[in-house]
């Protein structure tokens, strides 16, 4: 019997071995539940070019957008678990338990991890209006003027809605929330004078930080962003517990084979290393990462735990 069993074990080994040999054998589809020409599109685009020019092999990238990413998670996570479907995911796949109660297809369906492409940090901005040029300065005019201040969101329990909601209790003020349609909407308003306030990617910001249109008051992250070097981080400006920002990154369907995790993980760092692929990441304001599939799954649990906890002091709920 323990021969039998053994000959077992050494046959489905050999299988294994020769299936990650030939790995992939077929094109790779990543599903990408957000739209085209946004900040995760285009990281997983280039990475996802230059994985099929280093391996031979195709990884294809296909958007299937609706309900703020769920359908593309919700096709990624019910999705066999071969290795040939992959899922363009983003910090807000850590916000959907909080504001759901739970992942929407199913918390037995989480999503494995791979590695984390690419991190993009929040800039805190202000209209010309207010006069202010610090975070001291925003915060110390809002405690001194509490509810007169605005800001503006991509829409209720939106990332920037989120991530403003912990910027507001970590500041210890009170501003308004004024939801929009889309992040674009929200721009558009700030432009007109109707906010005062966003929170909002550095890419994003810059353009109109350069004509002087939004004032750049911090980064919230632990350090500047190379996109915007002359801004101080949150930490410098005293708000040290306000990170927050975006990370894109590959995950996989639950029980995809950790061999080819490891393998997509190699490639996608081998991919990064690449000068042509650092420098265009860079160009869009994002920080090469690369980090291991372990790493990775200990920040999802600690994002997870850190917007749940804001989501539900802040009582957001999904619309």
């Amino acid at each position: 019997m323990r021969s039998w069993r053994a000959a077992v074990a050494a046959a489905l080994y050999v299988f294994a071995t020769v299936a990650l040999a030939q790995y992939p054998s077929k094109p790779v589809k990543i599903v990408n539940p957000f739209a085209v020409g946004g900040g995760g599109d285009i990281a997983t685009r280039i990475v996802a070019q230059k994985v099929s020019e280093n391996t031979g092999k195709a990884f294809i990238v296909e958007n299937r957008t609706g309900a703020g990413g769920r359908v593309g998670y919700e096709i990624g996570a019910r999705a066999p678990n071969d290795g040939y479907t992959l899922i363009a995911s983003d910090t807000t796949y850590t916000m959907m338990p909080g504001l759901y109660g739970g992942y929407p297809w199913g918390n037995d369906l989480e999503l494995a991890p791979v590695t984390v492409l690419v991190t993009t940090p929040f800039v805190i901005v202000a209209h010309p209006k207010l006069k202010v040029k610090t975070l001291k300065e925003l915060v110390d005019f809002a405690k001194a003027h509490p509810g007169t201040i605005n800001y503006g969101s991509a829409g209720i329990g939106s990332i920037n809605h989120i991530s403003a909601e912990l910027f507001r209790r970590e500041a210890g003020i009170d501003i308004t929330h004024v939801p929009y349609k889309g992040m674009g909407d929200a721009i558009t308003g700030f432009l007109g004078g109707s906010v005062d306030v966003l929170v909002v990617g550095v890419l994003t910001a810059a353009p109109h930080i350069a004509n002087g249109k939004m004032v750049p008051l911090a980064v919230a992250a632990k350090k500047r962003s190379p996109a915007l070097p002359s801004v101080p981080s949150v930490v410098e400006a005293g708000l040290p517990g306000f990170i927050a920002g975006n990370w894109f990154a590959w995950s996989a369907p639950k029980g995809t084979p950790k061999d080819v995790i490891d393998y997509l993980h190699r490639e996608v760092v081998k991919a990064l290393a690449s000068p042509d692929v650092r420098d265009r990441l860079l160009a869009q304001g994002s920080e090469p990462s690369g980090m291991s599939p372990a790493d990775f799954d200990a920040l999802v649990h600690e994002d997870l735990k850190r917007w749940t906890e804001v989501i539900r002091a802040a009582g957001i709920k999904a619309e």
